[in-house]
């Protein structure tokens, strides 16, 4: 990374640059090709400013800082708002290959899935063997419930007569019954 410093209205010290040069490495963690940064030193009346812009592929990041007691306080300011966009610069590159990459690749992993899983049954698939008519009746789930316990099935679809909806009472392994209500 190529780091220029440029001072106006006073003179730019070693012990100023080692304290920039010592923390803009930092930001590489961020964003890895940094080209360059640039830090503008200046004295400006009763105040000490610093502005730090830093270029990369893709993204322009500058930050100020001013401070009245001294100088390396106003550096760290601008470091710490170049730094928070950095860190939102980095999330948000995050965000938008997490939605785009990982869900599709899932959704072709399951799919390479589906196709094994069709492909290992072969001419094994179930096949519908019979059908049957009824009639469903309005119930309440109660009354469902005591024609689920004197019937052999294991499960019993009724017309709910409260919510005047198909619903569907299934024997559970515990021996409870399980109550149905699809939502359209």
């Amino acid at each position: 990374m190529d780091i220029r410093f440029t001072g106006q209205n006073l003179k730019i010290t070693t012990g100023m640059k080692e304290h920039i040069e010592g923390k803009l490495p930092k930001f590489e963690k961020y964003v890895p090709r940094i080209v360059e940064a640039h830090v503008c030193l200046k004295k400006e009346k009763y105040f000490f400013v610093a502005e730090i812009t830093v270029l990369a592929k893709g993204l322009h990041a500058f930050g100020a800082g001013r401070s009245k007691e001294n100088i390396f306080a106003s550096m760290d300011n601008a470091y710490d708002r170049v730094l928070k966009q950095l860190k939102k610069h980095c999330a948000r590159k995050k965000d938008h290959y997490q939605k785009g990459g990982k869900s599709t690749l899932r959704a072709a992993s399951r799919g390479e899935e589906l196709v094994k899983a069709e492909a290992a049954l072969g001419s094994r698939r179930p096949k519908i063997v019979g059908t049957s008519d009824f009639a469903v009746k309005p119930m309440s789930p109660e009354e469902a419930s005591l024609q689920l316990e004197i019937s052999k099935e294991s499960f019993l679809v009724f017309l709910n007569s409260s919510t005047n909806r198909v619903n569907v009472l299934y024997q559970r392994k515990d021996g409870d019954h399980g109550l149905i209500e699809p939502q359209f």
